[in-house]
């Protein structure tokens, strides 16, 4: 099976429209070597941060430590997320749950998403 790193760089690839070759040229590599991080070796921590950069994505979710790919910068500088942590600050411990229980109806309800069910 392929390595999580790898399943992502591919996806990343197909979503951005360039092969794994044209990544690698962009990014100085050896045009086999993201081939290898398949199974066979793992690269150096410089590697997927250049590799994260270069798609604007966070190291965890590379490396399958998150299912959410924007860095936490990025997140961090959502205006909605901005307000919600805010909202969240002057809560109670039931109010949050209440409020993150309408949320998740809500994306259900717009997305029909059935990751949000509960």
């Amino acid at each position: 099976m392929d390595s999580i790193l790898y399943q992502r760089i591919e996806q990343l690839c197909m979503g951005k429209g360039i092969t794994m070759s044209k990544l690698a040229t962009d990014l100085g590599f050896s045009p086999s070597l993201i081939r290898k991080w398949k199974g066979e070796t793992s690269p150096s921590i410089d590697k997927v941060k250049l590799i994260a950069e270069y798609f604007d994505v966070s190291l965890d979710y590379l490396i399958g430590m998150s299912e959410i790919p924007s860095p936490a910068e990025k997140l961090m500088a959502d205006e909605d997320i901005i307000s919600l942590q805010r909202a969240r600050s002057k809560m109670s411990d039931q109010d949050k749950d209440r409020m993150m229980k309408m949320i998740r109806l809500g994306f259900n309800y717009a997305f029909n998403d059935e990751g949000y069910n509960e």
